[in-house]
């Protein structure tokens, strides 16, 4: 019987060309292998070798401002988190029916700035009754704030039974600015460090399908978020507790408006993404599959606050585990005193009318020039925006027309 061939001989006859092939062929294959830890780098891989670097974490007032050239795998989930529906599942934006002007408002911005907005109908106070509401072990809650829980809690249900992954809720007053998706991608960046710098893992999942938990971040465009590893990230937030405020990322925005306080430092044209200390308002957000899921229990075992306080009080006691973004990238927005919105109560869903006093129409000299009726919600000390979609969006759209020009005459006798 004929010998086989060692597996030294194997080069040989397989490239049977002599010298030059065989070192065409190595040369072939290295570069093969060169390309391979290329695409095994800028892929879904772990963060650790994949970072553009220079990043630096906030420490105090004299902390400077995160530079980083993304890597490749960055920009892949920067462009994802720049996309129509900002790197989430949805964007699903709660609207009273009754709401036509805040529909309104919220299509136009989302028209202006290229973003896909789902409508889902809020809860009315004719809609709660008591049989159909959780145990509380105080009666402190009004019907429109459960009404305003209920409308959130529609969307984490239906997430859960959906599984769907995570998606971005906005209420009806939410306003924007005109380059938000600009924002989100530039935010997912820095996010994605702060997750990487303080060693995030992935939540537990006690779901059926649930992949446990414990695991590395990862680069997936797919979830350019990193939704496994947290339960809300909130955008709008109107008050933010200092408490873990040293856990964060400083980074330059050029559509911030700068001058802003971060807790007795003064930003320049910048933001900072941190670990929540606690918020107030549900302006937006985005909530993961665990957070849904932890929201829906704890209201369910006991509706003792208003929506936002429960989330609150659960970042407070560590049930959920959340981030936030200094100054916010959506905030409320309000009608403009004079115009006589606020006698209607429109500036508040739950508050309702104020209709004491005469009628207040001094504003409108004002509207006839700006062709604006919002403006950002006073008191909110977060908002920072450089081109608020609603107050450009007569400019954008009409032009240098002003209102004057098509409002009623009755000189004209229309």
């Amino acid at each position: 019987m004929e010998k086989a061939n060692s597996w030294l001989d194997v080069p040989s006859s397989l490239l049977g060309g002599g010298r030059s092939r065989f070192l065409r062929i190595v040369a072939l294959v290295s570069l093969c292998l060169v390309l391979a830890f290329v695409y095994s780098s800028t892929g879904s891989a772990s963060t650790a070798s994949a970072f553009g670097g220079r990043h630096k974490l906030y420490t105090g007032p004299t902390s400077k401002a995160a530079v980083a050239q993304p890597s490749r795998a960055e920009r892949r989930l920067m462009d994802a988190a720049g996309n129509a529906t900002l790197g989430f599942g949805s964007i699903q934006f709660i609207n009273l029916p009754l709401r036509f002007d805040r529909l309104d408002a919220a299509t136009l911005q989302a028209w202006l700035s290229g973003i896909d907005i789902v409508e889902v109908h809020g809860v009315g106070t004719a809609e709660i009754n008591d049989v159909g509401m959780p145990p509380e072990h105080l009666t402190r809650v009004k019907k429109a704030e459960k009404g305003c829980w209920r409308a959130h809690a529609n969307i984490w249900s239906q997430m859960l039974r959906d599984k769907t992954p995570a998606v971005l809720i906005l209420e009806s007053d939410a306003a924007w600015d005109v380059q938000v998706r600009a924002i989100m991608r530039n935010l997912n960046q820095h996010f994605t460090y702060l997750l990487s710098a303080v060693q995030s893992k992935a939540l537990p999942n006690p779901s059926f399908s649930g992949r446990g938990g414990g695991g590395p971040l990862v680069l997936d465009p797919s979830d350019p978020w990193h939704s496994t590893h947290w339960d809300l990230l909130s955008l709008g937030q109107c008050f933010e507790d200092p408490k873990n405020k040293d856990t964060a990322v400083r980074y330059p925005d050029p559509h911030v408006k700068p001058g802003n306080d971060y807790f007795g430092d003064t930003l320049g044209a910048e933001r900072v993404v941190r670990q929540s200390g606690g918020i107030v308002c549900t302006t937006a957000y985005a909530v993961s599959q665990t957070g849904a899921a932890k929201l829906l229990l704890r209201s369910a075992v006991d509706l003792d606050n208003p929506v936002d306080l429960v989330m609150r009080r659960m970042i407070l006691s560590g049930d959920l585990v959340t981030y936030s973004v200094m100054p916010t990238v959506f905030a409320q927005w309000e009608y403009m005193d004079g115009i006589g919105m606020y006698e209607r109560g429109a500036n508040s869903d739950i508050q309702g009318a104020n209709s004491e006093g005469a009628l207040n129409l001094t504003g409108w000299e004002t509207v006839k020039k700006t062709g604006s009726v919002w403006q950002n919600k006073d008191g909110h000390p977060s908002i920072a925006f450089e081109n608020m979609a609603l107050e450009k969006a007569w400019s954008l759209i009409i032009g240098e027309s002003p209102l004057a020009a098509s409002q009623f005459n009755e000189a004209d006798g229309n």
